[in-house]
């Protein structure tokens, strides 16, 4: 748990951990004194748990060997030296004993970095002792040894150890008769395929495979389920469709439910794994559908899933008519039967199944939208087919037969329609369930269903809309993201769109947010509806002002896909009078600028509504342009010009051709910078500016050039604090610029993602330099301790060195030759792709960094005043550092807090009692944000009194932003509460509120600029 301590006497707040092992002091230690130390120690002994039983195994008595078993060792069942740590070896006891002490080792045993002998000694140790157990004792030390060695097979690494651990098994296990026994063993095999499968040899699936087969024939229905656990798992693709298929499905008709549903797992396993299961399984799963069991039913439906899905075009005959259908329609009918189940369980995945069998008939598809059958319930006969039967019947005409296929109370099975009545309103069925989790799944499958099927997802609108007004969030929200997706399939009426304005006034703002997606990815049909559509977002925003940012997204989108009409509409939004000029608007109103976003992105694709414009509008777009660019496009208004920079930044991007091509042509400049002795730092500050502009004219290339640009400003750092290390006379830089430097290398090394092998070595080499410009600089200094300094020097030396020899192991086992594979060899080099980085070859570390890596090695007594001897020629001659090549992949982690509010933080004022909590609403967006980096996330609190406090957000704080294609997969949004609180203020005064990255106790670096606001703690009344 996060805590904030503060330290003495400074106005700060430093993060600790609880429970975190005190820094220990690092220094680089010689290759020669690790080696001798590791080669007198002698190998480690992992499994030092086992010596436990060395005394049941030394009073097992000799014997021949058994015919058939494993000999893992040269001399079979012989001990090898026990380890160098006393044991005390107790003499045998009964089974109980020994059952304590296998429990207690299974507890205490630790499978990490064993070795291959000790692994072989271990097993055979554990052989013996199964081999010793008679047959009519208890089986419970039998299972606990089993375990053990399951244990040994799940963790190793190598092949011949897992092959050793599986031939201990296959023979144990032929020789066992406990049921009981040869469960565990059945269930201990079915562990080590899954944990090591791609470390069993063909032959070795086809053994085990052989050996399940063998136990199907148990009496045990714990065995036999077990067994078709380890056929699902093992069995090769090949021996699956022409034996194992088979077998198990003997094994649908068993009495036991346990058996039936794993025989039905079983087959889908194979299934999963690449065996053609045949088409007439169908029938034998459609009927373990109405099995009583829950579990079983389960299995079957997915087998009918499987099945349909795998051979759509194949015929069956129909169950009600004498017509044949395919086998997807039938399944899908099959699929909708399950909707109508008593089981939760079955009903859910009935619902999501339905999304995924796309491959169904029209007629089919749409009868899941209408709850009337098809003719009702009756199959229609033609006139001819009426007149051929008056006509065999030999009788006259009568008024009886009037209207003869009119709907009828009582209706012969065979006259129903061939579309069986479970797909007729499946979908609404679902969409109506009770639970919400069904209804939750039946969305989804009827927009992935509309995905393949635009007249589908057209027919579904109606229903989809009508969920708009479920009464749980989350099915609202699903229903509105599954709306999105499906927009580019859709055109949106007047009746449609009085249902979804309507839930603008949600009072919860995922679903507001939601909804202005799904309106700016939808079209409208009419004029009207754009007006309905504008008005309604308007009066909403002036309720929730929060949502201004979302919904000036939603005005950009509708702008882009409507621009007729809103060139119908602009004179009445922009209140443009034909004769008299209208007053100024005011450009900071949120609703006018909410008609501004939506006429300028028109008038992009509809250069003409310019022309529609007044004048004054034309200054306002100047504005925005500046303001907002990622909402105001570039549109050819007379009189809008940017600044002088950016103007001249822009017009070279637009000669370079690309942002690409600008940027390869900044970084040849800076090569050239590089090479002259006067005016560089400078220069280098121009180029830095550049590449600040031209990541905010390209939201792509963002990423790339403020890494570019975050490193090229340690560098120059580096350079102007290089000089005065190089000379008594220049003053020494204040300790504020020293942090500075720190602080962006640390922010190239954990702010960014995306980043290749090259980009990795030169921050970790600037990084290091600026570690050691840190320990030149203070001991010179000599106003504080240099023991920090050369310590985290230390540590940086340690970590790039380790970086670069475990990229030297990749290399070497990259460039290993193969293992000879006779004829076809040349052929599969021919074919194998060659790397990347093989022909281009790594970069490696320049000559500063393995001279200083060499120096450090060296010093056996790594004293801050040795260190600073050593290094301080390097660092006082080391060449400038090359920039990273441009990786257009890298992305940076950046935040956007949107509330509290920039605008209205300065007008509402916080009011709360002395001493007393106030909650404060927080959101932030989180653009480019890793998994492992939300664990790290804190807002930081910063009071006028320099007070700080971080606060740690819950996991579940955090949820991924949506998009029209669906989730974002980095970009996520946070939001919380914070909590305020402090003693007595005279006014109200500004509090920061930051998102920052914690990458060490005490080392936050701000993702964004602080909000501010105003906080007015009173003073407690005392009386009435």
């Amino acid at each position: 748990m996060a805590q904030a301590i503060k330290k003495p006497h400074t106005g700060s707040y430093v993060e600790t951990v609880d429970g975190a092992p005190p820094i220990k002091k690092l220094r680089l230690q010689t290759g020669t004194a690790a080696d001798a130390k590791g080669k007198a120690a002698g190998p480690e002994k992992k499994l030092l748990a086992i010596s436990q039983l060395d005394g049941y195994v030394a009073a097992i008595p000799p014997g021949p060997i058994p015919v058939g078993a494993p000999a893992p060792l040269g001399v079979p069942f012989v001990l090898a030296n026990p380890p160098p740590q006393t044991v005390v070896v107790s003499p045998p006891g009964t089974n109980r004993d020994l059952l304590d002490l296998l429990v207690k080792i299974t507890d205490e045993i630790s499978y990490e970095d064993v070795d291959l002998a000790e692994l072989k000694e271990v097993a055979g140790k554990i052989f013996q002792l199964f081999q010793a157990q008679e047959k009519d004792s208890d089986t419970s030390v039998r299972v606990k040894l089993l375990e053990l060695l399951s244990g040994l097979g799940c963790e190793c690494n190598s092949e011949q150890g897992v092959c050793l651990i599986i031939d201990y098994f296959i023979y144990l296990l032929r020789k066992e008769t406990s049921q009981k026994v040869l469960a565990q063993g059945m269930m201990c095999l079915y562990r080590i395929g899954q944990r090591r499968k791609h470390l069993v040899p063909m032959a070795y699936n086809t053994q085990v495979a052989h050996l399940a087969k063998e136990q199907l024939r148990s009496g045990s229905t714990h065995t036999q389920k077990n067994a078709m656990l380890v056929i699902g798992g093992f069995a090769t693709k090949s021996e699956g469709e022409r034996h194992y298929v088979w077998k198990l499905a003997f094994y649908i008709d068993s009495q036991d439910s346990g058996v039936r549903a794993q025989a039905l797992h079983a087959l889908l396993t194979l299934g999963e794994r690449g065996s053609l299961l045949p088409a007439v399984l169908y029938k034998r799963a459609v009927e373990a559908m109405k099995d009583d069991y829950e579990t079983v039913r389960l299995e079957a439906l997915r087998l009918v899933y499987m099945l349909g899905n795998r051979h759509p075009d194949y015929v069956i005959a129909s169950e009600r008519q004498q017509e044949d259908i395919r086998m997807i329609d039938a399944a899908f009918s099959k699929v909708c039967e399950a909707l109508c189940d008593l089981s939760l369980q079955i009903r859910v995945l009935a619902a999501e199944l339905l999304g995924g069998m796309t491959a169904v008939s029209r007629e089919f598809l749409h009868q899941t939208l209408d709850k009337k059958l098809m003719s009702n319930l009756r199959r229609k006969r033609t006139a001819h087919e009426r007149g051929a039967r008056l006509v065999t019947s030999g009788e006259w005409s009568s008024g009886k037969r009037w209207a003869d296929d009119a709907p009828q109370e009582r209706l012969d099975a065979r006259s129903i329609s061939i579309i069986a009545s479970g797909a007729c309103g499946a979908l609404i069925h679902g969409l109506e369930d009770e639970f919400l989790e069904v209804r939750t799944a039946a969305v989804a499958s009827m927009c992935k269903l509309a995905l393949s099927r635009p007249d589908f997802a057209v027919t579904s609108l109606d229903f989809l809309v009508d969920m708009f007004n479920d009464e749980i969030e989350d099915v609202r929200l699903k229903a509105i993201y599954s709306l999105t997706a499906i927009a580019r399939h859709i055109v949106l009426r007047e009746d449609q769109l009085e249902i979804m304005l309507s839930s603008l006034e949600d009072y919860s703002a995922d679903v507001r947010e939601g909804l202005h997606l799904m309106l700016g990815a939808c079209r409208v049909s009419t004029q009207t509806c754009l007006l309905m559509v504008v008005q309604k977002l308007l009066d909403v925003l002036s309720k929730y002002p929060q949502d201004r940012t979302s919904t000036y997204a939603c005005m950009r989108k509708i702008g882009q896909k409507h621009p007729h009409l809103v060139m119908a509409v602009t004179v009445h939004l922009l209140y443009v009078h034909p004769f008299f000029e209208t007053p100024e608007r005011d450009v900071e109103d949120p609703a006018y600028l909410c008609v501004l976003i939506l006429v300028f992105n028109a008038a992009e694709h509809l250069v003409p509504i310019i022309s529609l414009l007044p004048t004054a509008t034309h200054r306002h777009y100047a504005y925005l342009r500046d303001y907002m660019p990622q909402l105001v496009p570039q549109l050819p208004i007379e009189g809008a010009s940017s600044s002088c920079a950016t103007h001249r930044i822009d017009d070279a991007v637009r000669q370079a051709g690309s942002s690409k091509e600008y940027l390869q042509m900044i970084l040849s400049h800076i090569e050239e910078i590089f090479t002259m002795t006067d005016e560089r730092v400078e220069l280098l500050q121009t180029a830095q500016s550049n590449l600040q502009r031209l990541g905010a004219i390209d939201a792509g290339m963002y990423g790339t050039s403020n890494f570019l640009e975050t490193f090229l400003a340690a560098q120059i750092q580096i350079e102007q604090m290089q000089r005065c290390a190089s000379t008594q006379r220049n003053r020494v830089p204040v300790k504020e610029s020293l942090a500075t430097l720190i602080r962006n290398c640390m922010k190239l090394q954990h702010t960014f993602s995306g980043l290749n092998y090259g980009d990795i070595l030169q921050v970790k080499q600037l990084r290091l330099r600026a570690c050691a410009l840190h320990l030149v600089l203070v001991v010179r200094d000599r106003s504080q301790s240099a023991l920090g300094p050369c310590q985290m020097l230390l540590q940086t030396a340690g970590d790039i060195s380790e970086f670069i020899k475990a990229n030297s192991k990749e290399e070497e086992e990259t460039l290993l030759p193969p293992p000879p594979m006779g004829p076809l060899l040349p052929q599969l080099e021919a074919e194998k792709p060659k790397p990347k980085d093989a022909a281009k070859g790594d970069p490696q570390p320049d000559s500063f960094t393995r001279q200083l890596l060499s120096k450090l090695d060296a010093i056996t007594d790594p004293k801050p005043g040795r260190v600073f001897r050593e290094i301080l020629p390097l660092v006082q001659q080391a060449p400038p550092l090359a920039l990273p090549r441009a990786n257009d992949k890298i992305r940076r982690c950046v935040a956007n807090i949107l509330e509290p509010c920039p605008l209205q933080s300065q007008d509402n004022v916080i009011k709360v009692t002395a001493g007393l909590i106030a909650a404060v609403p927080f959101v932030a967006e989180i653009d480019n944000l890793l998994e492992s980096q939300k664990a790290d996330m804190r807002i930081k609190i910063k009071y006028p009194d320099q007070h700080m406090h971080t606060v740690v957000p819950k996991m579940t704080d955090f949820k991924p932003i949506m998009t029209e294609q669906g989730e974002h997969e980095t970009n996520v949004r946070l939001r919380t509460t914070i909590l305020l609180s402090h003693s007595v203020w005279t006014e109200a005064s500004l509090v920061e509120i930051q998102l920052c990255l914690a990458v060490r106790p005490g080392s936050e670096l701000e993702l964004c600029k602080p909000a501010k606001v105003l906080f007015a703690p009173k003073p407690v009344r005392r009386g009435i």
